[in-house]
């Protein structure tokens, strides 16, 4: 948060406690947004543990479900939320109020005085220095230059050839000490007419102009950081409480949002009726009867004779026409003025309406995505069973990144207008509440389906290039396979294989419906086929045969199983390009990569074959 405010404090002279006072007061507003971190690490870290140690399966063999367990911890939990919304509505409010108060005291202190060489230096109010050199030690300048302008009414010029800067030890007073100079300087009250000059020579200079050898100038500078008054920062929504929030709310910012919604639509429909009524005799605004009555009439007779934009055209000079498109669009420059006037009037009122309203909130977002977050940490921590400050760490900080981001979205979309306030400060919580609430299910279940062990097994083998079937030669056959039943088991699979390498879409590319589904049942048969060909040739005698069935790929039981089995659906779907497009590409580079396992199947099933009949 500092950082942002980096310009406002470099350079201004605060001294080391003043600084430190800056900082507390960072921590303080802080350490709100780490609490939910730290519960999230927590948890993770306690439940990681015990589900390492196997504490949390002896609780379970022992009856204990796992919401018991967790249950203790929640009222702890939800004690922290409660302290941390009590913390919210008054340390935080606090130190908002003591944080920003310093930042602007710092804005308005003068900068530690330190001109530039070859730039004009405008660090101090009132005046503009030029440098040509100088010496840091000595604190000397050559070629100075300075504009003066404290009296707004009489600037002046000065320029030297060299000069020495003083600043007394109150640092309230610099003396300019200059040397060889002049001075220009408007002179003040001189008039004169044309009539009075005869000569161009004899006219008087505007300026005064003087020459020195010395001069000294004394400007007041205060460089002291004084404090200002807290009174404004108590006003506004840093510094309010959440009883003080919500009567604003409701008794001033909605009052004054509203009042000044009426006055723009009032004042926009009546100067809309007033400058289009302006030249005519009767107005729909005069609601007397007289009024009322001259307005029918006038309507009536509109009616019965019907007029065309050419024929007002052809009713006026070009000239008149130009003059009058001319005001038409003079007229509709002040309504545009008058409509962003209007809208800068409602989005100021909006704007304290939705800081006051956001600050209400976000001191109950806090509290509950503690609660948010141990509901995630905890069953997640008891599903990866893995305790210390290693993996617990890595989980939490990509969590709270997440919660950080969407935190940091919401309220930047709801600041800004673009979303109500209530629901861009509570995205974060209502996207990752529904994570809790799915993490504690499964975890209650005992499901398996977020096992970390599991998990990373099927990531290791997706992640495999080549994949091994890890096929050991059984010494104690039970029933062995002879060569002819092996022959018939090969042959059945190649069988399976030319069928669906046959097939339209394997052969030609046909992406159809029926020739996909066509495909997923062809291919689920070779496979089935493939898997049975190596289980009961296991049982083979021959170790060449066996050793033959590590050669043979995996192959998938379906082909394209995203492909919906009804025709309907599938050309439903088709439309959308960026679902159908990509699929199709998948497919078409899959059925690519397919050809060559389909081609390896072949040649190891051949060779198989050859095996086969060589060693009978």
């Amino acid at each position: 948060m500092m950082w942002l405010y980096t310009d406002e404090i470099v350079g201004k002279g605060l001294d080391f406690v003043i600084l430190l006072q800056l900082v507390f007061h960072a921590a303080v507003m802080v350490l709100p947004t780490a609490v939910p971190l730290g519960i999230l690490l927590a948890s993770l870290m306690t439940f990681g543990s015990m589900g390492e140690r196997l504490e949390l399966l002896a609780m379970k063999s022992a009856g204990v479900p796992l919401h018991r367990i967790m249950a203790p911890l929640f009222f702890i939990v939800l004690g922290i939320s409660f302290f941390l919304f009590i913390y919210l509505n008054t340390a935080v409010m606090n130190a908002q109020v003591r944080f920003y108060q310093i930042i602007f005291s710092a804005r308005e202190a003068r900068p530690d005085l330190d001109i530039p060489e070859g730039t004009f230096y405008n660090g101090i109010r009132g005046y503009s220095i030029f440098v040509g050199k100088k010496n840091s030690e000595t604190r000397s300048l050559e070629e100075v230059m300075i504009y003066d302008y404290s009296q707004f009414d009489s600037p002046r010029v000065i320029t030297a050839d060299s000069g020495v800067l003083r600043l007394d030890s109150s640092k309230r007073f610099l003396t300019l000490n200059l040397y060889r100079g002049e001075s220009f300087e408007p002179l003040e009250g001189q008039t004169f007419t044309p009539t009075d000059i005869t000569n161009l020579e004899e006219v008087p200079a505007s300026y005064l102009k003087e020459k020195f050898s010395f001069k000294q100038i004394v400007i007041n500078l205060n460089m002291n950081f004084e404090m200002i008054d807290d009174g404004g920062l108590r006003s506004q929504f840093v510094g309010k409480n959440l009883i003080q929030l919500s009567h604003y709310i409701k008794d001033t910012a909605q009052y004054e949002l509203d009042s000044v919604s009426f006055m723009n639509a009032q004042g926009a429909l009546e100067s809309s009726q007033n400058e289009r009524f302006v030249m005519m005799k009767t107005s729909p605004m005069d609601k007397t009867a007289e009024g009322i009555t001259s307005w029918k009439a006038l309507e009536t007779a509109a009616q019965e004779k019907t007029i065309t934009l050419d024929s007002l055209y052809a009713q006026v000079s070009p000239e008149k026409m130009e003059s009058v498109l001319e005001e038409t669009v003079t007229r509709l420059e002040q309504v545009s003025d008058a409509a962003l006037f209007r809208n800068d009037v409602y989005q100021q009122q909006a704007y304290f309406y939705r800081t006051h309203a956001q600050e209400w909130h976000r001191k109950f977002t806090f509290p509950a995505a503690c609660l948010v977050f141990f509901f995630i940490g905890a069953p997640l921590g008891a599903i990866i069973r893995k305790g210390g400050i290693g993996m617990p760490m890595v989980v939490s900080v990509l969590f709270f990144v997440v919660y950080y981001m969407l935190d940091t979205f919401g309220y930047n979309l709801s600041y800004n207008g673009s979303w109500t306030p209530w629901f861009g400060m509570w995205f974060s919580t209502l996207v990752l509440s529904p994570f809790g609430i799915f993490l504690t299910y499964k975890a209650t279940r005992d499901s398996s389906t977020l096992n970390v062990d599991a998990i990373l097994i099927r990531l290791k083998q997706l992640l495999r290039k080549d994949k091994v079937r890890e096929i050991q030669f059984r010494e104690l056959i039970l029933n062995p396979v002879s060569s002819e039943e092996a022959s018939a088991i090969v042959n059945r699979c190649l069988h399976a294989l030319a069928i669906v390498k046959k097939s339209p879409f394997m052969e030609k590319g046909s992406l159809t419906h029926s020739s996909l589904l066509l495909l997923n049942r062809e291919y689920a048969l070779f496979a089935k086929e493939l898997e049975a060909l190596v289980e009961q040739l296991q049982n083979s005698e021959n170790k060449l045969v066996v050793a033959k069935l590590m050669d043979i790929p995996f192959v998938h039981a379906s082909f394209a199983s995203l492909v919906p089995k009804k025709k309907i659906l599938f050309f439903a779907l088709l439309p959308i390009i960026p679902l159908s497009l990509p699929y199709a590409i998948h497919i078409l580079w899959q059925r690519k990569q397919q050809k060559k396992v389909l081609c390896q199947c072949h040649k190891v099933l051949e060779e198989l074959i050859k095996i086969i009949e060589t060693t009978i």
